[in-house]
């Protein structure tokens, strides 16, 4: 885990952290919110940190057969560390297709997988995508994300036997900006 200080200015510059009172996805209220769906506007930006993030791939998972992307914070994290690596890319939906194929994983067949997303708070919505991933034949045991808020998601990991890994934590974030 990197400090949070280059992270810190990159979320600064961008408007992608902002502070109020914010209902997360997980149901849990926060006074801070994380936006990196902004930095797909910032392409510089999002550049660097896929770049932070492709880092921290190559150190912890050396062999994935493909990234697999949360729906929907984790596709272009995926997609990009995908085209670095020249790796096939899927992604996991939120509930499965009602209609087509109705699928709930897209893009890549079965295959030793690292997913991919962009905040952990509880991880309930990794546990989900793992879930779902290996009802469907993929093999799972690393999850990574850029930022880590400490509120659970790698213990309910550990109870899957999935390595939660970040490029930095909230709180490692918030000390950066109050320097």
């Amino acid at each position: 885990m990197l400090d949070g200080s280059l992270l810190a200015s990159v979320l600064q510059r961008t408007g992608s952290i902002k502070r109020g009172r914010f209902r997360l996805s997980s149901g849990i209220e926060s006074t801070v919110y994380i936006d990196l769906r902004r930095l797909l506007a910032y392409p510089r930006d999002f550049s660097l940190v896929l770049s932070m993030l492709n880092v921290l791939l190559s150190r912890v998972h050396p062999s994935p057969e493909c990234i697999i992307g949360v729906a929907t914070g984790g596709i272009p994290w995926a997609v990009g560390l995908g085209l670095l690596n020249s790796m096939p890319v899927g992604y996991v939906r939120a509930s499965r297709k009602g209609y087509g194929l109705s699928k709930s994983v897209e893009g890549v067949d079965p295959c030793r997988a690292v997913v991919v997303d962009d905040v952990a708070t509880t991880g309930g919505s990794l546990e989900a995508a793992v879930n779902t991933l290996r009802e469907e034949g993929y093999r799972v045991d690393s999850a990574l994300v850029i930022v880590d808020r400490g509120m659970g998601a790698a213990e309910r990991l550990r109870r899957l036997s999935v390595r939660l890994y970040s490029l930095t934590s909230l709180d490692a974030i918030i000390g950066a900006l109050e320097e």
